[in-house]
């Protein structure tokens, strides 16, 4: 009988054990590194306000688990992607969008934003919407929808030739509007905005290639206009330099002969008064300060023999007798 008593107070002990285990081992779980977690009572059913943020293994006790939202940037595409594409855990995936603009044209538009979950409204975010079928916070859908619908209902406040002619400022006003929407409803930040060209109907994209031909036809002609203006220009404005340089040249040439002219008379001059004073100092020598009547004379006499001395001896004068007249 002990026997038998220790027998099944030893296979108590160990289902006690087994037990124990098991309840520690389901009362830890582990928050990733890129997740925020809500903490989910299953005995009372209901869920912990207060976000989990930081990474690591956290007790959440027996039959409870946790809720995992993303922490990081996920991508929403209205895109046309073809079958080799690999999608990525938690990005969301959608046929591009059907819209109409203010002036009635049917357009299909591609576009993506990249979108982050606020942490501080984690239990709003899931008291709102819940779990999805697979047990995940069901918040994708419904961020679709909204999407849609902004981008749907703002389309029609922009014309068909704002969507390829001003793009940038419809996609400023998407993004815009979907941050409100998004932010309010859902308590999701849109990070960036991207919105890809439109798709029109075939005969008003053909109409846009047309006008776009026209106006690079017409951007081509002004510049040629403009490079031909460019071109006249730079060949006025080298024949005024020619000019200039032909009269500063002219200038020059005319100042160096009056320079030159200035220069000649006043050597002249001074050559002349120079022999003026030494004709004057030698009349004074010959007539001897006046004592000698005949100074004159003599100093004609002198310059006779100055310009015998002057003459050039080698010449000959030949004297030409005119023939008389013939009869």
């Amino acid at each position: 009988a002990n026997e038998k008593v220790f027998i099944v107070g030893a296979g108590g002990c160990c289902c006690f054990v087994i037990a124990i285990i098991i309840v520690l081992a389901t009362s830890f779980k582990t928050v990733d590194q890129s997740e925020w977690c809500l903490k989910y009572y299953w005995w009372s059913e209901s869920v912990d306000p207060e976000p989990l943020v930081e990474p690591g293994i956290v007790m959440v006790g027996l039959g409870n688990y946790l809720i995992s939202f993303p922490n990081t940037n996920k991508y929403c595409y209205f895109r046309q992607f073809d079958a080799s594409l690999t999608p990525n855990e938690g990005d969301s995936y959608n046929r591009p969008l059907n819209v109409r603009t203010s002036d009635g044209l049917a357009i299909k538009l591609e576009l993506e934003f990249v979108y982050r979950l606020q942490q501080q409204n984690l239990f709003k975010l899931y008291e709102l919407l819940g779990d999805d079928a697979s047990g995940k916070p069901a918040y994708t859908s419904s961020m679709v929808h909204v999407a849609m619908g902004v981008i749907d209902t703002w389309a029609t406040n922009f014309s068909a030739k704002d969507f390829y002619t001003d793009r940038g400022n419809v996609a400023t006003v998407f993004k815009l509007k979907l941050t409100e929407e998004l932010g309010k409803l859902l308590h999701i930040d849109v990070m960036s905005f991207q919105l890809q060209p439109a798709h029109f109907p075939d005969a008003f994209a053909n109409a846009i290639i047309e006008t776009q031909e026209k106006k690079q036809d017409i951007e081509v002609a002004r510049q040629e206009r403009t490079t031909k203006k460019i071109q006249k220009e730079s060949e006025l404005k080298n024949e005024q330099s020619l000019a200039k340089k032909v009269q500063l040249r002219a200038e020059a040439e005319a100042e160096k002969i009056r320079l030159d002219a200035e220069a000649q008379a006043a050597q002249y001059l001074y050559r002349q008064g120079v022999v003026a004073q030494g004709y004057a100092k030698a009349l004074q020598h010959f007539s001897q300060n006046g004592v000698q009547a005949n100074g004159m004379t003599n100093f004609l006499a002198y310059m006779q023999l100055e310009a015998l001395k002057a003459h050039n001896s080698t010449g000959k004068l030949v004297r030409l007798t005119p023939l008389p007249a013939s009869q």
